[in-house]
């Protein structure tokens, strides 16, 4: 059964995070993940049973002016689990995060892969002039975070 928490410093030592593979896909290992929640960014992590198999981060701090965008720092998922709507489920979360700050864009760097750019493109993620290196989301635009 699959489960989604949104971590706080507390739940760190819940996980041994070195010897869970998707640290592996992080920037930094483990180290990047106790950084980013004690500096108090968001971090959405899915859990199959004990083993985590996806994450998100999102910044705390915002960016641009008008308007103001909430960063998507990382966004993993293992392979395995990929392709089944938990990338998603997790932007979704990203989403009503910045909605309870009452921040209506989501914006992140998308990876120059096809899955990445798919992925992006399909939940209505755009590139605009607001930023050269990352993509946003408009959050009334709720269309693309649904599945199908």
């Amino acid at each position: 059964m699959l489960r989604f928490r949104k971590m706080k410093p507390s739940d760190l030592d819940k996980t041994d995070w070195t010897q869970a593979p998707l640290t592996a896909l992080l920037p930094e290992g483990a180290d990047y993940l106790s950084a980013h929640i004690r500096n108090g960014d968001t971090v959405f992590v899915i859990f199959e049973d004990d083993k985590p198999v996806g994450l998100l981060e999102m910044d705390a701090e915002t960016v641009g002016e008008k308007p103001r965008c909430a960063v998507i720092g990382t966004t993993v998922i293992l392979p395995e689990y990929r392709r089944h709507g938990l990338g998603r489920i997790l932007m979704g979360l990203a989403a009503g995060e910045a909605l309870d700050r009452q921040i209506w864009f989501l914006a992140g760097a998308v990876p120059q892969t096809a899955d990445a750019e798919g992925f992006a493109d399909g939940i209505h993620m755009k590139q605009t002039e607001w930023f050269e290196d990352l993509r946003v989301l408009d959050l009334s635009d709720v269309e693309g975070l649904r599945y199908g």
